[in-house]
């Protein structure tokens, strides 16, 4: 892939899977297709086969990515960032893709965002829609007290901490 020059308007975005998270740096207005191209090479070049399960795709079509359902508190979850095309009510989908899902400034990404990503696996249905809504594998760091309160638990029972 050609690299471009980066320009004041490119977006960082932080891709987590499980414990892996993948920094890119992308022009808001180019497709997301590429941009999961982007990542995938990103994954590839660094000899990894395989993240927390399946195999890696060959196929940016293949990768699905989510974006936090409250963006201020990424750990009550993620949804599809893909809005699936609706039935037009004969039974036939919409030939148009969706305009916000073309590019990233469409789909409103800001420099910063964390977005999951997945595989979609071989028996997933062509129609995007996933039967199971907790399939994203993010691991959040947790900042937690649990260290401080063992070491006073301790010094509670007589020991001494240092």
């Amino acid at each position: 892939m050609p690299t471009e020059t980066p320009t004041p308007q490119h977006l960082t975005l932080r891709f987590k899977k499980h414990k892996t998270t993948v920094l890119l740096l992308v022009s808001p207005h180019e497709s997301l297709t590429d941009v999961k191209a982007k990542l995938l090479d990103a994954i590839i070049s660094t000899g990894v086969a395989y993240i927390n399960g399946p195999r890696l795709p060959s196929e940016p079509e293949d990768v699905i990515l989510g974006v936090p359902i409250d963006s201020n508190d990424p750990s009550q979850g993620w949804m599809d960032l893909e809005i699936p095309e609706l039935d037009d009510g004969g039974g036939k989908k919409a030939k148009k893709p969706s305009v916000l899902n073309a590019t990233p400034f469409g789909a409103g990404l800001s420099d910063g965002m964390a977005l999951a990503f997945r595989f979609r696996r071989k028996g997933d249905g062509d129609d995007g829609m996933d039967t199971d809504e907790n399939q994203w594998d993010v691991v959040l760091p947790a900042y937690d007290d649990e260290a401080d309160s063992q070491a006073n638990d301790g010094e509670e029972n007589g020991q001494d901490a240092s």
